[in-house]
């Protein structure tokens, strides 16, 4: 949220700059017009320092750019303030700690209170406390495919899958990742459980990433298949790219390391 603030805030204050580029060239006076019948005709209004008058000089037809720049004088005008509106309002947001205060609603109960509630939010702390500690059943399927052992000291069900797990450990300090820990979705109205091959947590943010590895979409009928699981994903509003993470191969075409590198660098830390 505070990421897209900032941005926003950066976009008003270049068009800021924009406007007051402009000004250091803008024409003196501000823009009258007069239609008559199909034509219409301009004028350039200004305050005449030796009458103390106003006055209307018309604009002539070659001198149409200069119509061009009081119109956009007096729309910059009426703009200008609006964006620094904007920008006080967008500042003071960002300086808000309600999100902070809302965490440590809940850290600062005692251990007894704790135990009594259910939290709505939690500090990053917590939430990472909360996923150590946490237990779950993993994916109950075909469990004699778990041949293959992670640093993490986990079982895998493909090399592909202890690579992109080892990578995930190797960055521990600024993320953990959990293996087949189910995901309950809507499908068609009711719940289904199903189970990402991995849940990466940033540490330093809480937000929580989904990877799928489709290791077999040589074989039409798996393809088909994970297509179903994407949808689902995306209809329950996770989207490949930004909450689900995928990598894919097939015999001719095996993981790509370097790949794996760079998504879970770009994708699990710095835009966790």
């Amino acid at each position: 949220m505070i990421n897209e603030v900032n941005r926003e805030i950066e976009r008003l204050e270049k068009m800021l700059i924009t406007i007051n580029k402009f000004k250091e060239r803008a024409p003196e006076g501000s823009l009258k017009y007069q239609k008559k019948g199909r034509e219409i005709f301009f004028y350039q209004q200004y305050k005449n320092e030796e009458s103390n008058k106003w006055e209307n000089r018309y604009i002539k037809r070659e001198e149409l750019a200069l119509a061009k720049d009081l119109a956009q004088k007096q729309y910059y005008t009426k703009l200008e303030p609006i964006l620094k509106k904007g920008i006080r309002a967008l500042k003071n947001f960002r300086k808000a700690n309600y999100q902070e205060e809302a965490e440590n609603t809940y850290s600062e109960l005692s251990p007894i209170r704790k135990t009594l509630v259910s939290p709505l939010l939690l500090s990053k702390e917590e939430l990472i406390h909360k996923w150590k500690t946490e237990e779950y059943e993993s994916n109950p399927f075909y469990p004699e495919n778990l041949r293959y052992e992670t640093e993490q000291g986990e079982l895998v069900r493909s090399k592909s899958e202890v690579i992109i797990a080892n990578i995930l450990y190797n960055h521990k300090e600024d993320i953990l990742y959990k293996y087949e820990r189910p995901l309950v979705l809507l499908k068609e109205g009711n719940e289904k459980t199903i189970y990402p091959d991995f849940t990466v947590v940033n540490r330093h943010n809480g937000r929580i990433i989904y990877w799928e590895h489709a290791g077999r979409m040589d074989d039409s009928y798996y393809a088909n298949e994970f297509v179903k699981k994407m949808n689902t994903y995306v209809a329950n509003g996770y989207l490949p790219g930004k909450d689900v993470l995928v990598t894919y191969e097939t015999m001719a075409s095996p993981l790509d390391v370097s790949i794996v590198k760079r998504m879970v660098t770009e994708f699990c830390i710095f835009n966790g």
